[in-house]
């Protein structure tokens, strides 16, 4: 038996704000993935430094094009996990609740932690606009899940009376 949850309110849209987020998030990367030289540009302007991409000679180009590149495919990979929590959240799945935490978390914690590497490892003056956007998807994530809780409670209560142990 399928356990059900009343569709009320911002139960109704949670999946929906989750999803927008995630693809959010995976279109950034893709669009820092397809132009590296914005993030090189701007890694360097940060903490005032005149190097720029122009400047680089092309096995250097090849060299900071995997080193920025390569952390952009870890956030498509947080951006498809946050589909994932939508999904269940829409089909009202048991796991949907604590993994939709668990994404918000980790983006509130990845936010966070890029911000504090970039001030004080990175030297920069001001953390850059991807690093609040995904603190601000984070807040926002944790705040949805938190209001629509009570909902997923009575999920996850049909669910453990219906399971039978031996």
């Amino acid at each position: 038996m399928k356990a059900t949850v009343r569709e009320n309110g911002l139960a109704k849209y949670t999946w929906l704000i989750i999803a927008t987020m995630s693809m959010v998030v995976i279109l950034v990367s893709v669009f820092f993935i397809a132009f590296p030289e914005i993030t090189f540009d701007i890694s360097m302007e940060y903490p005032g430094s005149s190097l720029t991409w122009e400047v680089l000679d092309e096995s250097s180009k090849v060299g900071m094009r995997f080193l920025i590149v390569r952390p952009f495919w870890d956030e498509i990979l947080f951006g498809i996990l946050g589909l994932f929590c939508a999904w269940g959240l829409k089909k009202r799945e048991a796991f949907a609740w604590k993994l939709g935490v668990f994404w918000g978390v980790m983006m509130l914690v990845a936010g966070i932690a890029i911000g504090l590497s970039e001030l004080f490892i990175g030297e920069w003056p001001t953390v850059c606009m991807v690093t609040i956007v995904y603190s601000i998807i984070g807040v926002i994530a944790l705040s949805c899940l938190f209001f629509v809780k009570k909902d997923f409670d009575e999920i996850l209560q049909n669910t453990n009376d219906t399971d039978v142990y031996p």
